[in-house]
């Protein structure tokens, strides 16, 4: 079972894996009730530290944009507008 490596260590991509993994053995399997619920409470614990550091990577997102001297500054992102100009797995398909 996962859950053995520390939070720190762990990158967000691999605490990613981990929590796909969860929810695949919890889908396929006829785990005892005991065993599901060891798993979910994993999983949520996962997942709830991934949003953090997902929000924490959010909030120091910078923009570099030119400044009303001409000059370029850092401002902070607006990720949902970045996120609307990635294509969609529909456009990619």
């Amino acid at each position: 079972m996962a859950g053995k490596t520390s939070k720190k260590a762990l990158s967000f991509e691999n605490g990613l894996e981990m929590l796909e993994n969860i929810a695949q053995q919890m889908e396929s399997s006829d785990k005892p009730l005991d065993e599901l619920m060891k798993l979910y409470e994993e999983g949520l614990k996962l997942a709830q530290d991934l949003e953090t550091r997902l929000q924490s990577a959010r909030g120091r997102m910078q923009e570099i944009r030119k400044n009303q001297g001409g000059k370029p500054e850092a401002v902070p992102c607006d990720v949902e507008q970045q996120i609307s100009l990635l294509p969609s797995e529909e456009d990619e398909a």
